[in-house]
């Protein structure tokens, strides 16, 4: 874990007016500590960096929380371990995740510091891993490469007659035998009529003939995850599936070309919906365009109408315009895009858009 993730935490820190932060979401955990486990804190500040946990991650936390004083809770509650900490480094002003922790455990967290010692902040760690450093983006490198390779693979090897679970299993074991730790979300595998709702749950229905198949993957690979969707076709494509996929595609290739530094989201976003409203099918694209995707599958920034997050290099967005007609089928394509200092980079590479 790079220093240079805390000096920066703590620049944050100080315009916030805090000098202790406890860090509850995992995701933000592993992002300040190094350690991949769950149901752990960390507590950083200029006067100390805590890591605490129980004794099923001990071990661990020595090996990854590299820097970090490993805290063992076993005998003790969070909020003595935390009020013992507030005490002996004399911190004057403690920070907590407000948008994580429950209204019991911010009320309980008073009555452990004292309610003057104690303030709600929102999105401290979550704005810094926005833009990736140069490790995160080799991991995000890699769990995009398992995620193409494992599409097509799939791509390949499903057939007709073929339950949406069967070929969902048969994708989630073959990105693990490429490298995968485990799904980036449950796999989408919707066939037909079925894929016309954006995010539909596989279940035992059997793929036709003559119809399309909804692939939504992702993989993690060193804790960071990948995102790609695309659609396979089994038999004659009908003229209207031709017509709304080549529309998708157009659009998706509008939002890549104007992602680039200094570009707001909203413009991504509006870049691909101008397009699909242009060929009249815009009541059939609901959702937003896309989203960051790193340490979790859906994080910051939001690529949609009313973002104006600005986008910077290091950057990892998704591009994923879809039109859905209900009962008929939809189409939605997915890539990872990295922005660049020049403009940017599609990570899910090596993969066509036809079907």
């Amino acid at each position: 874990m790079s220093r240079e993730r805390l000096k920066s935490l703590y620049a944050s820190m100080d315009r916030e007016g805090i000098d202790a932060l406890l860090v509850s979401s995992w995701p933000n955990v592993t992002y300040v500590s190094g350690f991949r486990g769950d149901e752990s804190w960390a507590l950083v500040g200029p006067k100390g960096e805590y890591f605490i946990t129980d004794s099923r991650y001990t071990e661990q936390a020595r090996k990854e929380a590299k820097g970090f004083k490993i805290v063992e809770r076993d005998r003790r509650t969070l909020s003595d371990i935390l009020k013992d900490i507030v005490r002996q480094k004399r911190i004057k002003k403690l920070g907590f995740e407000s948008h994580i922790v429950t209204h019991a455990f911010a009320q309980a967290l008073d009555k452990t510091a004292g309610s003057s010692k104690v303030k709600a902040t929102r999105g401290l760690i979550e704005k810094l891993r926005e833009t990736k450093d140069a490790g995160e983006i080799r991991a995000l490198r890699k769990t995009a490469d398992i995620a193409v390779k494992g599409f097509h693979y799939i791509r390949d090897w499903a057939k007709p007659g073929m339950t949406e679970r069967q070929i969902q299993a048969r994708l989630e074991y073959q990105t693990k035998l490429l490298g995968s730790e485990k799904p980036a979300f449950d796999m989408i595998i919707a066939s037909g009529p079925r894929a016309s709702m954006p995010h539909c749950q596989s279940d035992g229905t059997r793929t036709r003939r003559n119809s399309a198949v909804l692939v939504d993957m992702g993989t993690v690979y060193g804790g960071y995850h990948s995102d790609l969707t695309r659609s396979i076709f089994f038999g004659r494509m009908s003229a209207l599936f031709k017509k709304v996929h080549k529309i998708v595609w157009d659009a998706q290739r509008a939002g890549i070309a104007k992602a680039a530094p200094g570009v707001t989201c909203a413009e991504v976003d509006a870049a691909c919906r101008d397009h699909i409203r242009k060929m009249g099918y815009d009541k059939y694209f609901g959702h937003s365009t896309g989203h960051g995707v790193g340490l979790e599958i859906h994080e910051g920034p939001t690529v949609s109408a009313r973002s104006q997050t600005v986008l910077q290099p290091g950057m990892v967005i998704t591009v994923e315009p879809g039109i859905y007609l209900p009962g008929r089928f939809g189409v939605r394509i997915e890539d990872m895009v990295l922005i660049t200092e020049k403009g940017n980079e599609v990570l899910t590479r090596d993969l066509d858009k036809s079907v």
